[in-house]
């Protein structure tokens, strides 16, 4: 499965091809107490409120290296990063999102 996608130079367009993905994996985001430096007197803040969120998450070669890429299915949460090699890509889908390798759905 090949996804168009816009340059953000003016070199036109680039292919990526999607070679893993796992739907709708649900990933909770926030939860954290504040763990950084307050001045003195200041009011501890309240741990950030615990969000519930299904990702759509894939593995995408755009020919130099590896993208790993997520979106929520409401479109709020979404990002990308970029690795030159696809173990590291693999490795931190499962440090950042806690997916196993038997998780993923191989495209291509």
């Amino acid at each position: 499965m090949h996804r168009a996608a816009a340059s953000t130079l003016t070199l036109g367009i680039f292919l990526v091809t999607v070679l893993k993905q796992i739907l709708e994996h649900h990933v909770i985001f926030g939860g954290e107490r504040h763990s950084g430096w307050l001045p003195q007197g200041a009011a501890t803040p309240k741990p950030t409120p615990p969000n519930d969120v299904a990702l759509n998450i894939t593995i995408e070669s755009d020919g130099a290296g590896y993208l790993l890429c997520w979106v929520s299915s409401d479109r709020t949460v979404a990002g990308d990063l970029w690795y030159q090699e696809l173990a590291d890509a693999e490795r931190a889908a499962t440090e950042n999102f806690g997916i196993g390798n038997d998780q993923w759905q191989t495209i291509s």
